[in-house]
């Protein structure tokens, strides 16, 4: 079976799953395209749950495995464009040109500003609405799926949600995570998407940034309170 024919039958195969997933499939499908190409499929990769665009994008003969970047440890984590084909990096960029969105416990936002050492992770604005609907009104499941814990949208707390806009994002030098970034967690894998496929970025916030109050907002991104 040729390749077209597997990346069709992928493509073809999550038609009613939710746009986010099918998005990734499209992705995929664009790599298999590709004719020239810097890269070879890697088989191997170890981290759990690596999505599939992943494994086509990954650089031959560089790190080896998402494993061998994590296992390098925060701060010494390489730039991703060492083991990432530029067109993958690219396509996964191209995901947040409808801006880009966040969550805050206003708690924490109010405390200690809208970074964390200057940087903050985001998911693409665009395609935030369909992975909060595919979590079906479960708080603790959104929470995981989004990498915030499953306890992060628990009743009684005041969640702040941030969309920042293409510019405000560009001028912040978006950019894939290296894993050395202060809001990295256990469940970074390197390739720009969490465990479960949903895609995630960083950039460097405006520190002018602010949705301790949400009804006044900042320079910088429309912030409102939000209710999963």
């Amino acid at each position: 079976m040729g390749m077209s024919q597997v990346t069709r039958q992928i493509k073809d195969s999550l038609d009613g799953m939710p746009v986010h997933v099918r998005q990734l499939a499209e992705m995929f499908r664009k790599h298999g395209q590709k004719q020239q190409r810097n890269t070879g499929r890697v088989d191997d990769l170890d981290a759990t749950d690596v999505p599939e665009a992943l494994r086509d994008g990954w650089k031959k003969d560089s790190w080896h495995t998402p494993d061998r970047v994590v296992g390098t440890g925060k701060s010494n984590r390489p730039y991703p464009a060492e083991y990432l084909d530029a067109d993958y990096i690219e396509q996964h960029i191209r995901r947040f040109d409808g801006g880009a969105t966040r969550f805050y416990k206003q708690d924490s936002l109010g405390k200690y500003g809208p970074g964390n050492a200057g940087t903050t992770f985001v998911f693409p604005t665009s395609e935030i609405d369909s992975i909060i609907e595919s979590a079906g009104g479960n708080r603790e499941r959104l929470g995981e799926m989004l990498g915030l814990g499953k306890d992060f949208f628990e009743p009684g707390t005041t969640i702040v949600r941030a969309d920042f806009s293409y510019d405000e994002i560009a001028g912040g030098n978006l950019r894939m995570p290296r894993g050395n970034e202060g809001g990295a967690n256990a469940q970074w894998i390197p390739g720009g998407y969490l465990p479960e496929g949903i895609p995630e970025a960083v950039f460097t916030v405006n520190p002018s940034s602010t949705g301790a109050n949400p009804s006044v907002g900042g320079t910088w991104g429309q912030f409102s309170e939000f209710t999963p």
